[in-house]
Order: structure tokens, then C-alpha cells, then sequence
């Protein structure tokens, strides 16, 4: 469901033998008598209590992290494919986990298996949820990584089968590579690096293949600069740092090779585990899709619009300066001296690192958050009244002074202000000069929009430079 997966590309030689057999769905009618029986009329006190009971149970534990995996399978239509990828996590995955599935308003009876399967699985091993919708790729694994638990999280398409020893192989790449953020698998239908030719000519072929490669072995481990979304692992550390998929992705493409620019911003670096191997049947819901081709266009144009030059964006934080080497997040990338609009339709006031409500209406421009970002922002224990927020936005010299710890505990600075150096938009903040990284940055945060200080430009010039200012992710939802 994710980047270039074969749309448009000739499917290599050994990938296309592979696809040719195709196993049937297996049944799940067999499964039927495990489903629990409806509870006897006279056992429904003591029924209605332990539902009530596990409830409750459930309401405390969400949020809680526990140290396993989260796997989360985008999916729309093809349902028998998904059954099968299910199955193989079932086969081969013995350590602890939980499976998430996000279907995107499907109308193949996906939702309806995904009842029996989660009853075949047992408590807590399956969980899903049925948008009203078509979300596309990043909007549904949003809505995945807001559910999952988990220590470390997976997102996997749903036209992938998994193989003996896949998840122990991509955990041990990711726990012992040097400064690692992403891994991935290699697979026998992709683009980029992680394409291996395969011999076997049926998926029970590739089971039997990929027992035998699927040893561990440190030594096919390599870094990459870019990987796929069909299978990505990372620690849940990553996620908090650096928040959601861009949502302004249409249905797939560009999204993954966006995220994973996001952690190399913070310095970690992405892995292609060789001795991991699933088979991956191709862009099956994508590829079906008349629009795809215009659609692939529209995201490359977006991506090149929100990072035009992603090895200059790398090269900007300077090891020289150990305040900028490593960034703490990618909130580090982000402005002070702007309002952003939190999941419950709160506007937050933010700069210095803090975050402060603005109590009265907000009319000037806001940028919507992620939880996982915005909760990097020290929530301030005073409010900001509106007035002073538009002052400061406005970077009025007479702007007054931001409530830090204590109504009467102030913060004594001057606001941000915007100015223009060498034909380019500059930031200024903290003592620092940031270069605005595009048009689509400046947009985004409204920076455009603010009031030019000519007769600062000069004084700009002279300040170190700070990091860039990046554009924010869309988000449609609220997350």
C-alpha cells in the first residue's frame, strides 16, 4: 500500500514466477465451533459483570506500553490476502505481540473476518478498527500507531507473508546497529535496495527457501538511505520523537521515503536486515487503483515541494556545534513564536520549548500537532491570553512577557521575528538565525505572514545559524 511497489515497473523475472501460485484462502468456518457460545439466560448476571469487570480493565491499561511488538497492517479490500498474511504471523512469530489492523472502509467482508480471526487468535492479540473511509496508507497506519502498545512498532502491508525467524532478525538488527532508527526486510518484489532475486516458483517453494536464508547473521546487515514502507520496524522511542505519517500523501507513495528522511534528520540511521526475508505479492490494493499513475505524480510533486533538496536538509545540523548535532526531536526542527492546535481543539502557544493555552479565540494562523510532538512542548502551569499570543505573533517590540512557572514568574525575551536575508525567509529566535527551508515550510507555520523587520535584516546576518525550519505533517485526523 505504500511507495513506488511496482506500479508502473516491470516486475522482476523470479518475484513474477513467485506470484503465479497463489494458495487458497484458508477456511475459517472450521474455527467456528471455538467461537464462545452465547452465555445461558441464567449465568447473564455473572456475565454482564465480567464484561464490565474487563471493561474497566481495558480503560486503565490503554496507554499503558508493554514490551513487545505492535504490528500494524493497513489494509483495504483484499481479503483473502490479508487472511494470509495473518496466518503467517501466526506461524512464525513466537515472541510477544499484538496485531493491529486499520481497514480503510472496505467492502469485501474484510471487517466481518476480522471478528472471527480476532476470536481465533485469543484476548488481546488482534485488534481493529473500520474507518468510515479511505484514509490511504498514512492516514490508516496513523490511526494504527495511536493504538498500538507496543515497545517497538512494525507497520507491514497486508500483501506480505512473513517467515520463519523475521521479527527475531529485525529486532536484533535494530537493538544492535549503531545509532539505528529504522530496519527493514529484503523481499522478492520492491524498488530500491532491498530487492533480492528468489528461486522458488510457489509461496510453499519460498517457505522452504526462506527458512534456510533467514539464518542470522550480523554481517548482511547494511545501512541504506531509503526505505519501503511495505515493512518497517522502529523502537516506540522513534515515533514519540518524531510523530505521524504525512497525511497530505494521497492513498500511497512518497509517504515512507518522507518518514524516513524524518529520522535521519534526528541522526538515526535506517538498516536493511539481509537476513530477514518476506515475500511480498506487490501493491496489490494499489495497483488496481485507474488514478495511481496521477496519483504517484501528485505525491512526488508534494514531497519535492515540502523538502526540494533532502541531502541539503541532511547535511544543515553541523557536528561543529554540539548544540545542533543532535537534535532532540523533530520539534527541534520546528518554530517558536506560533500556535498549534492540539487532538482535543486546544490552541497552544508555542515557544522556548514550552507550551502555553490561549484562552479567548485564536484567528491568526494555528498548525495542527500530533500528540507524540506536541507533548515534547513543558506544558506551562499559567495561560496566555490571546492578546499577548497576537502580540508576540506579530513580533510587536512591545509584545509583554510570556507567565512561566507562576503568574508572577515571567519570561523576559524578545519574540521571533521573520526577516529576509540573500533573498531567502530567515527565522529568528533564541539568538539564532534558521534558515526556512521552502515556500511549503513557510505555509505551513504561516511565517509568510508575518510582518517583515527590514531594519533588522542587517543584525540577522550576523547571529549563528540555527537549525531549519521544516514543514509540520498534515494531519486530517485528529491524533
Amino acid at each position: 500500500m505504500s511507495g513506488r511497489r511496482g506500479a508502473s515497473r516491470t516486475v522482476p523475472a523470479a518475484a513474477s514466477n513467485a506470484m503465479k501460485a497463489v494458495p487458497a484462502m484458508p477456511s475459517l468456518a472450521a474455527n467456528a465451533a471455538d467461537a464462545p457460545e452465547e452465555a445461558p439466560q441464567t449465568h447473564a448476571p455473572g456475565w454482564q459483570e465480567g464484561y464490565d469487570h474487563g471493561f474497566e480493565a481495558g480503560k486503565a491499561a490503554l496507554g499503558q506500553r508493554w514490551p513487545g511488538t505492535s504490528i500494524i497492517i493497513p489494509t483495504y479490500n483484499k481479503r483473502d490476502y490479508l487472511v494470509r498474511c495473518l496466518d503467517s504471523i501466526r506461524r512464525h512469530t513466537p515472541e510477544p505481540y499484538e496485531i493491529i489492523v486499520v481497514d480503510n472502509a472496505s467492502a469485501d467482508g474484510t471487517a466481518a473476518m476480522l471478528e472471527t480471526y480476532s476470536l481465533l487468535l485469543g484476548p488481546g492479540k488482534l485488534r481493529f478498527r473500520v474507518m468510515d473511509r479511505n484514509l490511504g496508507f498514512a492516514g490508516a497506519v496513523n490511526r494504527g500507531l495511536m493504538m498500538a502498545r507496543g515497545d517497538r512498532l512494525l507497520l507491514l502491508n497486508n500483501d506480505t507473508l512473513v517467515t520463519e525467524r523475521w521479527l527475531d532478525n529485525l529486532t536484533a538488527c535494530l537493538e544492535r546497529s549503531p545509532f539505528a532508527g529504522i530496519v527493514g526486510p529484503v523481499t522478492n518484489f520492491i524498488s530500491g535496495s532491498q530487492l533480492v532475486k528468489v528461486p522458488y516458483r510457489s509461496i510453499k517453494g519460498m517457505d522452504v527457501w526462506a527458512r534456510g536464508r533467514n539464518k542470522p547473521d550480523s554481517r548482511r546487515w547494511k545501512e541504506t538511505a531509503r526505505l519501503t514502507g511495505f515493512c518497517m520496524l522502529m523502537r516506540r522511542s522513534l515515533w514519540e520523537a518524531i510523530g505521524y505519517f504525512d497525511e497530505g500523501y494521497q492513498v500511497g507513495n512518497y509517504e515512507d521515503d518522507d518518514f524516513c528522511l524524518r529520522a535521519r534528520l534526528l541522526s538515526l540511521r535506517l538498516y536493511i536486515a539481509g537476513d530477514c526475508f518476506i515475500h511480498h505479492f506487490g501493491s496489490v490494493t494499489v495497483r488496481e487503483e485507474a488514478r495511481m499513475t496521477a496519483i504517484t505524480e501528485s505525491n512526488r510533486l508534494f514531497y519535492k515541494a515540502k523538502w526540494e533538496d533532502p541531502a541539503g536538509v541532511l547535511r544543515a545540523p553541523s557536528a561543529k556545534d554540539p548544540e545542533l548535532a543532535k537534535p532532540a526531536g523533530e520539534a527541534s526542527f520546528y518554530p517558536g513564536g506560533v500556535a498549534a492546535e492540539g487532538a482535543d481543539g486546544t490552541v497552544w502557544w508555542l515557544e522556548r520549548g514550552v507550551r502555553w493555552k490561549i484562552e479567548g479565540g485564536w484567528e491568526l494562523p494555528s498548525v495542527r500537532l500530533g500528540r507524540p510532538v506536541l507533548s515534547r512542548y513543558r506544558p506551562a502551569a499559567a495561560t496566555i491570553a490571546s492578546s499577548i499570543a497576537a502580540s508576540r505573533w506579530r513580533s510587536e517590540k512591545s509584545a509583554p512577557s510570556l507567565p512561566l512557572d507562576g503568574e508572577s514568574s515571567t519570561g523576559d525575551f524578545p519574540p521571533p521575528y521573520a526577516a529576509w536575508l540573500n533573498g531567502s525567509l530567515a527565522y529568528v529566535e533564541e539568538g539564532r538565525r534558521r534558515t526556512v527551508l521552502n515556500p511549503a515550510a513557510a505555509e505551513r507555520w504561516g511565517l509568510h505572514l508575518k510582518p517583515l523587520m527590514p531594519e533588522a535584516d542587517a543584525a540577522a546576518a550576523l547571529l549563528p545559524a540555527g537549525l531549519p525550519v521544516i514543514a509540520p505533517p498534515l494531519l486530517y485526523q485528529r491524533l
